[in-house]
């Protein structure tokens, strides 16, 4: 073999190599997908929403009587105790009524004893006096009586009017707010203090009228607070039953088991409602399906590994993964990403 010949077969075998590379390289190829494989296993429903600390109880102060506070022993943040004195607006008019109905008292009391002895006189003459002169006697002590009650009511009155101007706590707890100073002067509309019971804060959370029509008493629910690694377990304690026309939500309360919150009131919380638990449940990522309406489609891998597109029926909730109730079967695989090959194409399962 010459020369000549050697190079062509040297540059045949070279162009061959190279048709073969380039079939490789450009020739269209299956494409290669990442599938999920579909199986049962527990699934939780839960809505996830946020929500605040709250006391238990708490109160606006506001006085029944407008005036001038004399006394405001406590500020914010101080403790107080059922039924203590936590303020006082002036009661001077009071104080007037009281002295001013007292000696009225007193006089009518001088007065019908005077009455009194006059009829014991009169009826004691027997004979010598004339029945129209007892039953006088016996008018005017009647009369006497009737206003001497009037006036004692007088200074019942005067004195739970004084009585009013003091105003004591309705239930032991902290003071929260104190927007008024001693001296000045407060009206029906003032608040004098904003108290709160947080012996055993509870958990406000606002839920859509969606949804909130599934949340009942009771319900399990976990609540996630700043700074806390564990989660607190609460239950559902109330669900308001009308919706707010402004925001469109109801109202939920719930409290904490087997604990105590300890969080100040107004932090802002994570709380994940357990709507329902399914033991044996098919659950597929939303980012595996395919909406269109109010259906929903995925596309799955067939045994030979054509892709077909498959309606299936979900309950539709707010989170990352769906609960699938018909049209999967454990085994099948779906696409994970249902725009990485259409309905037809013959795919590669990614390992």
């Amino acid at each position: 073999m010459n020369k000549n010949h050697r190079r062509i077969i040297f540059v045949a075998l070279a162009a061959f190599a190279l048709a073969i590379t380039g079939y490789w390289l450009f020739a269209p190829r299956d494409p290669e997908v990442a599938t999920l494989i579909i199986k049962k296993a527990p699934a939780d429903r839960v809505l996830a929403v946020n929500g605040r600390i709250r006391p238990r109880l708490q109160v606006d102060i506001r006085p029944s009587l407008g005036g001038e506070l004399i006394a405001l022993p406590f500020d914010v943040g101080d403790r107080v105790v059922a039924g203590q004195v936590i303020a006082k607006i002036d009661d001077a008019p009071e104080q007037a009524a009281i002295a001013q109905a007292q000696a009225s008292v007193a006089t009518q009391q001088a007065t019908l004893a005077q009455a009194r002895r006059d009829l014991a006189r009169f009826a004691a003459l027997g004979q010598f006096s004339t029945k129209r002169e007892v039953e006088q006697r016996r008018l005017t002590v009647v009369e006497g009586e009737r206003e001497l009650t009037r006036l004692q009511a007088a200074v019942v009155q005067a004195s739970e009017l004084r009585d009013r101007r003091v105003l004591r706590a309705p239930f032991a707890g902290v003071i929260l707010e104190r927007p008024v100073d001693p001296g000045q002067a407060v009206g029906l509309d003032s608040v004098i203090y904003r108290l709160a019971d947080l012996s055993s804060p509870e958990i406000s959370v606002e839920v859509d009228e969606v949804y909130a029509a599934e949340i009942r008493l009771g319900m399990d629910a976990t609540v996630a607070m700043p700074g806390q690694q564990r989660p607190l377990k609460a239950k559902v304690l109330h669900v308001e039953p009308r919706v707010d026309p402004a925001t469109g939500a109801r109202a939920v309360r719930l409290g904490p088991i087997g604990g105590t919150v300890d969080a100040p009131s107004g932090l802002t919380v994570t709380v994940n409602l357990l709507i329902e638990r399914r033991q044996d449940a098919i659950s597929v990522p939303r980012s595996a399906l395919i909406s269109s309406g109010a259906t929903a489609q995925v596309r799955v891998v067939g045994a030979n590994n054509v892709v077909t597109e498959r309606p299936v029926t979900i309950i539709d909730w707010p989170a990352d993964s769906v609960i699938v109730t018909r049209g999967l079967q454990p085994g099948a695989r779906i696409l994970a990403d249902p725009g990485s090959a259409a309905p037809g194409d013959r795919v590669r399962v990614r390992p």
